[in-house]
């Protein structure tokens, strides 16, 4: 096996006969064998790197409650954070493995859908730390990341993020459908 190749996982959830559900990494016998090492080792290391990782995204979003709110009143930079937690687990192992089911799993174990936790992990590439402020709803944050690749061919996405941010600050935000409204009309203006 070429060492730049990446190892495709899929990440399951199987049920004991006692209805103990647990996480499972499954990989094609080839690569197993082919990985070089301690498979096992290496497989274990990454399945407690994916657990570590969820666990703490569920303690950042839901807190000490063990209650599964999915969606909740939190502030856009908890959103942010978690998005980086999630890109910085990506960066780790992006040499060695590709989760094939990647936001489905991320989505199932954590308890959020996969367009979330797809933007969740885009907008913390989108977005700096400092972009993201606690007065704009991440909703706003989510529209404006939908829009990016139109805006940003009318070399207008920078502007705009400043504009939300803008808006937030001087709670003047519109309403989200007319943010979007808005945003839609800047495009049709600008193409």
């Amino acid at each position: 096996m070429d060492m730049t190749d990446k190892i495709p996982v899929r990440i399951v959830q199987t049920e004991d006969m006692h209805g103990t559900k647990k996480i499972s990494m499954m990989i094609d016998v080839v690569h197993y064998v082919d990985s070089g090492g301690n498979p096992e080792r290496k497989l274990q290391k990454f399945k407690q790197l994916y657990l570590d990782t969820i666990e703490k995204a569920k303690s950042l979003f839901y807190g000490v409650s063990e209650e599964e709110k999915k969606y909740r009143d939190l502030p856009s930079s908890l959103y942010w954070s978690l998005g980086e937690l999630l890109r910085k687990f990506n960066d780790t192992i992006e040499n060695d493995y590709e989760i094939t089911n990647y936001t489905e799993a991320v989505s199932r174990d954590f308890g959020l859908s996969k367009d979330y936790i797809y933007d969740l992990l885009t907008v913390a590439k989108v977005f700096q730390k400092d972009e993201i402020l606690d007065s704009v709803y991440f909703s706003y944050y989510r529209a404006l990341k939908r829009k990016r690749r139109d805006l940003a061919r009318a070399g207008l996405f920078e502007k705009e993020k400043r504009r939300l941010n803008e808006l937030g600050k001087q709670n003047d935000l519109p309403g989200r459908e007319q943010y979007k409204k808005e945003l839609d009309e800047i495009i049709r203006k600008n193409s």
